[in-house]
């Protein structure tokens, strides 16, 4: 029986006790086997509240990534304290009290966008091209095989502003400074990278959607 099997047949309680046992050895595999166990009934009940506020299925998965990276950097579930009928479920109300909060924090992320005051002062200029997934769409492909092919200041100017620009909002001061001074560059050149970036980008998509209507013979 492999690790990651064991694991999964362990109890709940086992597994959490094992997980916030910091001494122990294997805490990352307990882990896994707790989100296994839990990420579905978690997001079954993200998706319901995410309607009822009217945001999309993708806040919802946003949400339980929230729930179990906030659980992993903060275990703290007291089995003294809980008030569910089972260990199972006690738990999950554990799970779905973070949701409540991680939701919340991701409304006010939202409200301060929509208000132009999206800024923590936290953001960071994006310096590396992300990997790109497996199952990553032909657009993606195009656009990272795009990116891969520009010069490094192009790349950390499109990254940087694909990450943290918010339509009707500009980037905060502090991130443009640094994005200046890493590149060793002007704001008005900074512009015109962008742009440059931008046009390479449209010019391949637009090669994708004109052998797409080839191909469906329109």
């Amino acid at each position: 029986m492999s690790n990651r099997k064991k694991y999964e047949s362990k109890g709940t309680l086992d597994l959490i006790n094992l997980f916030q046992d910091l001494t122990y050895p294997d805490r990352d595999n307990a882990f896994h086997a707790i989100v296994y166990r839990f990420r579905q009934d978690v997001l079954n009940h993200c998706e319901i509240r995410c309607r009822r506020f009217g945001q999309s299925p993708e806040v919802a998965e946003e949400v339980v990534i929230g729930v179990f990276q906030s659980y992993a950097k903060k275990p703290g579930f007291d089995i003294t304290r809980a008030k569910g009928k089972t260990d199972d479920h006690s738990f999950l109300i554990y799970l779905l009290g973070i949701a409540r909060t991680v939701l919340t924090d991701i409304y006010r992320v939202q409200k301060r966008k929509k208000e132009g005051k999206w800024s923590d002062g936290s953001e960071t200029i994006v310096t590396c091209l992300p990997a790109l997934p497996k199952n990553a769409s032909l657009k993606n492909k195009v656009v990272h095989q795009v990116l891969s092919e520009l010069p490094y200041s192009h790349q950390v100017i499109f990254m940087t502003y694909k990450s943290y620009e918010n339509a009707g909002c500009n980037l905060p001061r502090k991130l443009l400074n640094e994005l200046r001074e890493h590149l060793g560059i002007e704001q008005v050149t900074i512009r015109s990278y962008k742009k440059e970036a931008l046009d390479k980008i449209e010019i391949a998509l637009k090669g994708i959607r004109i052998l797409e209507a080839v191909e469906n013979g329109n």
